[in-house]
Formats: C-alpha cells, sequence, structure tokens
C-alpha cells in the first residue's frame, strides 16, 4: 500500500484516492480536496462529534437520499428513496475544490435504496431487482440509460420493501428482502392476532438472498437463500477482516400496542432489540417465532407464538454480535477501512440511526451515527454515538420534528465518512483535524414543548376519545397527528379526516390494506380494523377527537352514523 500523508494536493491526493478505494483504479480530476480538510469552505454541519473532528454540508434538498457510494475521485453517487424530477440516482461534483457539490446530475428512473461501487461498476437497487452500470476511466456511469439487469422479480409489498446490498471479493452480492409484515400475524398488525405458522413470509422475504454479481436476469431461482429469519435489513456491509457478512436487522414494532396486557407502553419502546448479525449460509435469526431482548440478554419467544416476555425461544436461531434499544431503525452499517481517523476507528463499524417512530408516547430516540469498536473482526468495547444532533433538538416527540434523519454510510478515499439524510436530502462529511473542537459544532438550540391539546374545550366525546388514541392509535400517528412519512398517513388536514365521517369510521372498522396514497404520497404500513375491538360509542369518540385536533375542525360524528356504518359494506 501506498503511504502518504492525506494533506497535498493534484498529484498526490489522487494516489492517495486510488489506494484508498478497494478495487477502483479511476485517474486524478479536479475533485476538491478529496485528501484534506484544509481549504474546504463548505458549510460546517452543526453536528456533534467527538474531539478532534469535523462535519460539512457537501449537499443539500437534493431528494430522499438513502445509501450512497463515493468513487476514487470522490465524487459520490446517491440513491433516491423515491424519484426527483423522474430521476432515482443523483450524481455529485465538486469541480472547484470548496468541499461543496457544485454540479449534480440525475439518472435511472427507479426508486429505491440500495448503491455500491466495485471494480468499476455501480450497482443500484430498485424495490423489485438489482442494476449494474459500467464506470468509465473517471469513475463516472459511461452509459446511463441503459444498465444490466442483474436482479429481478423480487417481492415488493410495499411494506419493507426496500432491497439493500453489499458485495464480497468472490463475485457475489447480496440483497436484503424484507418481510413484508410486522410479525406474521394473521391479522397483520391486529391486536391479538396469533401468528402464522410456519410463516409463508420466509419463503420470498425476511432474509438475504445471494446473486452472482455479473450475471445477467437473475431471480429467486438462480439466487441462494443466504440467511433467513430477518425481518428487515436497511444496513449491510461486508467485513473484509473476517471476510463475512454483517447486517443490521429492523426489530419488529407494537408489543405494547398489540399486546397491552403483557406488555407496558415503556416495555413496547424499549424492546425488541435492534441487532448486528454476523451471517454465515444458512444461517436463521428467529423472525418471527423470537425477538431478542437486550436487557434479559435473551431471545424471547414472541407473543403471537404463545410467549409472555419471559419465555425463551429460537434454540437454532443465532445470536446477534451486538444488540441496541428498540426502534431506533439502524440504516447504514460501515466497516471503517480508511487512515485519515484515529486508530482505534479502524476497522470498527459505524451505524446510521435513522430514528424512531414507534415509542411512543415515549420520547422518540436516535438519529444519530453511532460506532462499534471491532478487533480481530469482533466487537471490543461498548457502542457509543459518534455523531449527534441530525435532530436539531433533544426532544423529538415525533419523527416530523427531526430536521435530518441519518441514513445511509460510505467512506470516502482519504478516509473521510459520509452521511445521508432521507428527510432534507442533506449530505455531510465528516472529517478528522486533529483540532480542537469547533464551537460551530454546538447542539442547534431549540425550544421544545410537549404537544398536547386543550382538552377543557373539546366535547365529552372528543376527551374520552383522546384516551383511544393514546392506546390504539399514537405509535403509529404519533402524537401531534403527523403520521411516518412514506409508513403512516398524517391525520392534520387529511380529506380523509376532515371529509365524510361516515367513510372515515368505515376505515376504522374495517383498516386498509398497505399502499394508501395521500396528497400524492403512498404509505406502506396496513391499517388494521377496529372494527371488533372498539364499540360503536368508541369509534365515534375517538373520530371526534381526531376531526378536532391537530388543527382539524370537523363537524362530530354521532353513535348512531357508526352504527349505519357498520351495517354497510366497508371499503378495505
Amino acid at each position: 500500500m501506498w503511504k502518504l500523508k492525506v494533506r497535498i494536493f493534484t498529484i498526490l491526493a489522487a494516489l492517495a484516492a486510488i489506494v484508498h478505494l478497494s478495487n477502483c483504479s479511476f485517474p486524478p480530476h479536479n475533485s476538491a480536496g478529496v485528501n484534506s480538510s484544509d481549504g474546504l469552505t463548505a458549510e460546517t454541519a452543526p453536528l456533534k462529534l467527538p474531539e478532534g473532528f469535523r462535519a460539512i454540508v457537501v449537499a443539500d434538498s437534493i431528494g430522499k437520499a438513502r445509501h450512497l457510494a463515493v468513487n476514487g475521485n470522490g465524487d459520490i453517487y446517491v440513491k433516491l428513496g423515491s424519484l426527483k424530477d423522474g430521476k432515482g440516482i443523483i450524481y455529485l461534483q465538486d469541480t472547484d475544490g470548496d468541499g461543496k457539490a457544485d454540479k449534480r446530475t440525475g439518472f435511472g428512473d427507479y426508486e429505491g435504496t440500495g448503491i455500491y461501487i466495485r471494480e468499476n461498476y455501480l450497482y443500484a437497487s430498485s424495490n423489485e431487482g438489482v442494476y449494474r452500470y459500467q464506470l468509465n476511466s473517471e469513475g463516472k456511469v459511461a452509459e446511463t440509460e441503459s444498465p444490466e439487469i442483474i436482479v429481478k422479480g423480487l417481492i415488493d409489498r410495499r411494506q419493507h420493501n426496500s432491497k439493500s446490498i453489499t458485495l464480497d471479493h468472490a463475485g457475489n452480492i447480496y440483497v436484503n428482502i424484507g418481510a413484508y409484515s410486522n410479525a406474521c400475524q394473521i391479522l397483520d398488525r391486529t391486536e391479538g392476532s396469533l401468528g402464522r405458522n410456519p410463516c409463508p413470509v420466509l419463503d420470498s422475504a425476511a432474509g438475504i438472498w445471494q446473486f452472482k454479481a455479473d450475471k445477467q436476469n437473475q431471480n429467486y431461482k438462480e439466487g441462494i437463500k443466504y440467511a433467513t429469519g430477518l425481518r428487515n435489513v436497511v444496513g449491510l456491509d461486508w467485513n473484509e477482516e473476517l471476510n463475512q457478512l454483517f447486517v443490521m436487522q429492523h426489530g419488529r414494532d407494537q408489543l405494547f400496542q398489540l399486546y397491552p396486557k403483557i406488555y407496558s407502553a415503556a416495555q413496547g419502546a424499549e424492546l425488541p432489540a435492534e441487532t448486528m448479525y454476523a451471517l454465515k449460509k444458512g444461517d436463521n435469526c428467529g423472525w418471527p417465532y423470537v425477538y431478542y431482548d437486550h436487557l434479559q440478554k435473551k431471545k424471547i419467544l414472541a407473543p403471537e407464538y404463545g410467549g409472555d416476555a419471559v419465555k425463551t425461544g429460537g434454540e437454532k436461531a443465532i445470536d446477534p454480535v451486538v444488540a441496541f434499544p428498540g426502534h431506533l431503525a439502524p440504516n447504514g452499517l460501515l466497516f471503517y477501512k480508511g487512515k485519515m481517523f484515529p486508530e482505534r476507528y479502524k476497522n470498527g463499524a459505524f451505524i446510521a440511526f435513522h430514528g424512531s417512530w414507534n415509542r411512543a408516547p415515549e420520547k422518540q430516540m436516535g438519529y444519530f451515527v453511532a460506532f462499534v469498536p471491532f478487533r480481530d473482526g469482533r466487537p471490543s468495547g461498548n457502542w457509543e454515538i459518534f455523531a449527534n444532533n441530525f435532530a436539531g433538538t433533544d426532544s423529538v416527540v415525533s419523527p416530523g420534528d427531526a430536521k435530518h434523519r441519518p441514513c445511509g454510510l460510505a467512506e470516502g478515499p482519504d478516509g473521510s465518512l459520509y452521511v445521508s439524510d432521507d428527510s432534507r436530502g442533506t449530505i455531510y462529511r465528516i472529517l478528522y483535524t486533529g483540532a480542537k473542537k469547533n464551537e460551530d459544532a454546538s447542539p442547534v438550540s431549540k425550544n421544545s414543548e410537549e404537544i398536547s391539546n386543550n382538552i377543557s374545550s373539546m366535547s365529552v366525546s372528543a376527551q374520552r376519545g383522546k384516551t383511544i388514541y393514546t392506546q390504539y392509535c399514537l405509535s403509529c400517528h404519533q402524537v401531534d397527528g403527523s403520521g411516518v412519512s412514506q409508513l403512516n398517513p398524517p391525520l392534520k388536514k387529511s380529506p380523509y379526516v376532515m371529509g365524510q365521517g361516515s367513510k372515515l369510521a368505515s376505515i376504522v372498522m374495517n383498516g386498509y390494506n398497505a399502499g394508501v396514497e395521500i396528497n400524492g404520497e403512498t404509505y406502506t404500513n396496513p391499517m388494521p380494523s377496529f372494527g371488533v375491538l372498539l364499540k360503536d360509542e368508541e369509534i365515534a369518540d375517538v373520530l371526534n377527537y381526531i376531526r378536532n385536533s391537530f388543527d382539524n375542525n370537523a363537524d362530530e360524528v354521532s353513535v348512531k352514523l357508526v352504527s349505519d356504518s357498520r351495517k354497510k359494506p366497508g371499503d378495505k
């Protein structure tokens, strides 16, 4: 390996970039400061970082920036979760050397989350497959209009449908296929509904599939189910020390809401753990039959399969190598191989936590980048928060309060760390300078007050409805009715909420399938039926609370209207 100090411009900078980018050999171009933090005039990002680190804003407002990849010149490819101006991949270049991307172009007419560079190829995923683009001698996609189709026909049922990817050094690509279910219940996300056994989701989803990285038009038949029992993996990376796949699983939701006789609200907010697994071919991680409890340090039998929060299970399922508190949403995983950061970060794992939406009524948590030290390919210490204050506030009541939500991670050719944000479309670059902490990196101050409703001005029915809302609706639609982007629809000024009371009553009684569209945005989580669980009076109460809260001002509905709606066939 070349041993260059990353401090010099032009040719030395380009050589260092070539060395640090695995298996790529692109010639230099004027892509600013890829090997030095000196002279960078880009905006300083207000992140909380360890002593000696600095963060700058490379780009902003580029769309729902999911995962990203950086080529040998320091140019950035960003995969968008939804199209912007008809494009799903954004190519960012810094042509004047100030650290800010001043040139952006888009290509690819498909949504998705995964993007990766390996051996002069750019791989990018849609929600149904994986494409491959040839990179030219400058690390730029040679032909944007006709990529190779590497994998196609993967299941897409909208819930957990993003296909994250990573590659090994043996010509294989690994694709997450998330479960289109929360816990494989007979009625998804419905209180008390039992789990299906065996769970049919495991046949085509809830696991990692392995395909050949250079073979076109592969589908399930050509692929290998590499690991199973994983509800949804958004962050994954290849650990080069162990030559092994590591993944971050999103734990299941709503233990308290679905089983209030077993779990308290506090337990539901904390459990189950978000988990890191070191996978080998054929491994089973236990979903949906068990979950991992980081407090008891055990695999616990899921309540859908007879669990009581204490019974253990999953004797054949592997244990995680690291466990984190529940509902932090680990969306990015990166094993650091660079030389810019201090030695303790070498080969350690960075994890981008997107932030929770279902810890309510507790405060939402996450919205940071964590670090796990590794030695000899295994965790060697406790996890810690590395970069914080993406949210811009210490108190996130609902996800919409967070200004930024970290999602993807990538390592630059100089060893700097790039972080994407899919809320405001910001791309951050974190560098180590060795200097004292810059006061500009102090947290943004924001007066955050607990959101409350003026209950005394509400009708008696609406007052009763607030209690019902808190128990059954709050975890999905949030304290302030803002919902969760792409998952659970908002209740603020919603045409469904403000419209006909009979139609809203029908929705609550009958639920709806995943994929409802409101004001141009699709929400993927299904809503269960509450028609059996709640009486007509209770439904009227919660509707009256919703229709007169969250800046809504609609007429109240009567118990008779609800009763009449129950007698009619419902629109599901």
